[in-house]
């Protein structure tokens, strides 16, 4: 979905919802302008996970992008 089919799914289901709901819906929002963005830094498993790919392991382009 891009941002505007988001924006009017949102819009669609919040015609929907009773007034107290689109209230807690808009402060929920709101909310979420003043979280900062939660980075996960990179090699945050490093030493601890590890997994090998056999030999023969195959797997186009085309495959990776759709699974």
């Amino acid at each position: 979905m891009n941002r505007a089919e988001i924006e009017q799914a949102v819009l669609t289901e919040i015609h929907t919802l009773p007034l107290d709901k689109v209230e807690a819906t808009l402060h929920f929002v709101l909310s979420l302008k003043n979280q900062p963005v939660k980075k996960r830094p990179l090699g945050l498993l490093k030493g601890k996970v590890e997994f090998v790919l056999n030999e023969n392991f195959k797997m186009t382009d085309e495959e990776f992008l759709h699974s």
